[in-house]
This record gives C-alpha cells, structure tokens and sequence, in this order.
C-alpha cells in the first residue's frame, strides 16, 4: 500500500488568510481554537458557528504571479474549493472534520481538519522515523497495516504539520485535475521548495 505526503505549491498559488479577528471574537481567544495558529487534531464544530472568513491577498513581492488554487495544506489543514469539496467529501468525512468557509470574493468553501494520528493507533514506526540534533524530521514511516483504514491521517511525531494519503485520495485529485498540490513518497517533508520541476509537473 502506497503512502503519500500531500504537499501545497505555494510557489504558483495563494495561501489562504484567516480573518484572525474573526477567529478570536469567536474562540473567545482559547488557543485549542485558534485555528489560525493551532494545527493540532481538535474539532471546531461546536466553537465556529458561522462560516469563518478567508482571503487570498497578494500580500508580499513576487505574490503577483501566484493564482487562487482549488486546494491548499497549511498548517495540516486542508482549504478546500466548492469544486474540491464535491470531489473529496465521502473520501474524508470519517477521517476528520470539514468547516464552512467564505472568501473574499463571496465563494463558499470548507477548512478540512485530519483528525486521524497515527501514534493513536500505534502506526508510527518508530525505528524508522528519525529526526536529526535539532528537531528536524530526516525521516518518516509508518506502519502500513494500521492506517490501512484511513484516506488522510497525520502525525504528532512532526508537529502534526503534514496530511499523508492513500492511493485512492491521489487518484481522486489527479483525476479531477485539482490544482494547488502534489505528492512525495519523502513522507513528512512538506516544502514545496525541495522538490524540482519534474515532481511538481507530475501531478
């Protein structure tokens, strides 16, 4: 069984902006909900009752060239188009939580928290995940029988930072011709920097 690490090219798309105000009005300020910061596997459902807000800005040099795409992965969340949506939902829904959006352009979307970790259920193969004197991940692996079960999982040995997914999630991006990510068998390495042309265009 394949595994992949679902990567954002944030080198020819947006990022999505949360509209912090928002987030703290309605949070109250508790950072577990602070899901403009905090990417930990927690659900939000019951805190956000309003679709939360997002923009797509050209913010910083070079922003100029960049598009608005149909998926992006920040912090190891999902933002996720209508489009994207329609095409991911029954794959994802018993793996994590999907939250109403609304962007700046009046679009609806959805935020998709994977809430699946792998050391919940002891996937995190130990003996081979290594990280280097400061903190680095050098390499992730897991388990492949016991994630088996789930489309996109994460895991706390790197911060939770990184989606990982199954074939069957791949194909159904790639075949939809999604834009905005790609894959890498490197799992856990989720800069888009580090990977050449070849890679990215393959998707």
């Amino acid at each position: 069984m394949a595994l992949y690490t679902i990567v954002f090219d944030n080198r020819r798309y947006l990022s999505a902006i949360w509209d912090s105000e928002q987030i703290i009005a309605l949070s109250n300020n508790e950072l577990d909900h602070r899901i403009d910061m905090n990417g930990a596997p927690i659900r939000h459902a019951d805190t956000f009752k309003e679709p939360l807000r997002v923009s797509f800005e050209k913010r910083f040099e070079g922003d100029e060239k960049l598009i608005k795409s149909d998926i992006t992965v920040q912090e190891g969340r999902f933002y996720l188009n209508e489009k994207a949506y329609d095409v991911l939902y029954n794959l994802l829904k018993d793996d994590g939580e999907f939250l109403p959006l609304i962007d700046d352009s009046g679009n609806s979307g959805y935020v998709f928290t994977p809430l699946k970790v792998a050391e919940d259920n002891n996937a995190l193969d130990t003996n081979l995940s290594k990280k280097n004197e400061w903190g680095d991940v050098e390499n992730l692996a897991f388990h492949v029988d016991k994630v088996k079960d789930w489309a996109v999982f994460r895991a706390e040995f790197n911060a939770y930072m990184t989606p990982q997914c199954n074939q069957v999630v791949k194909d159904a991006i790639e075949n939809a011709q999604l834009t905005g990510v790609f894959f890498t068998t490197d799992l856990g390495n989720g800069y888009s920097n580090q990977f050449d042309e070849e890679i990215i265009n393959g998707h």
